[in-house]
């Protein structure tokens, strides 16, 4: 009888979480074209794309190609998926307001596996640890960064932060340094020194791992 109901009676009675991806996906489209269904579009979607994590980093265009989805359709389900993506990250942040580990670091960042540029993003901290606020320094190219000392502590200084933690993703999913990511550590540390503002960790973000600059080491996320 459950798999009789058409997807929004299904979730009125037995709430979202009963709802299979193809079922949402179908209600955020909400209809197809003649001879192919809403069903039919959003059972196509998952079969070409796989999860909803793999579509997330699909661009607008090409979703808006697929047959019955057009650029209504694809912008309705991009606002879907940013929404998720927004919610996981603002739980994540209510958990981890105090950061004290690299771990936590990433978790606090770690929608930044989804970004296909490099961005460098800081995380200030007061002298307990708790986070002040996290801000985006910089954005750079596909596999480049681009961040200066003195954009980093300028606001280390606004926000009278005791210390910080410098994040930056690898678009290419292998979180291992180069050496330019080693260079600009020195030199950040080395201005912190100077300054009274410590960098507590620079860590760099895979698709499924980061490197501590700290631990020295990259660690697997389950």
């Amino acid at each position: 009888m459950e798999d009789q109901l058409k997807p929004r009676e299904k979730l009125e009675k037995y709430g979202p979480q009963s709802l299979k991806d193809e079922e949402l996906i179908a209600i955020i489209l909400r209809h197809g074209v003649r001879n192919y269904n809403v069903f039919d579009v959003s059972e196509q979607i998952l079969k070409k794309y796989k999860t909803l994590s793999e579509l997330v980093d699909v661009s607008l265009e090409e979703i808006s190609k697929e047959k019955g989805v057009g650029k209504v359709g694809a912008i309705n389900l991009k606002a879907a998926l940013e929404i998720g993506k927004r919610y996981h990250l603002q739980k994540l942040r209510q958990k981890y307001q105090k950061v004290t580990s690299p771990e936590e670091a990433y978790h606090v960042c770690e929608d930044m596996i989804y970004l296909t540029t490099e961005t460098v993003r800081a995380i200030f901290l007061d002298s307990k640890l708790h986070i002040i606020t996290i801000k985006d320094i910089s954005n750079g190219t596909v596999n480049m960064s681009i961040a200066h000392p003195r954009d980093i502590f300028r606001e280390a200084i606004i926000y009278n932060a005791v210390s910080f933690i410098l994040v930056h993703n690898h678009p290419s999913g292998d979180p291992t340094p180069s050496m330019h990511d080693i260079d600009i550590t020195k030199k950040i540390m080395e201005s912190g020194e100077i300054l009274g503002i410590n960098m507590n960790d620079h860590i760099i973000i895979g698709k499924d791992s980061y490197f501590s600059f700290t631990l020295d080491r990259s660690e697997k996320i389950d």
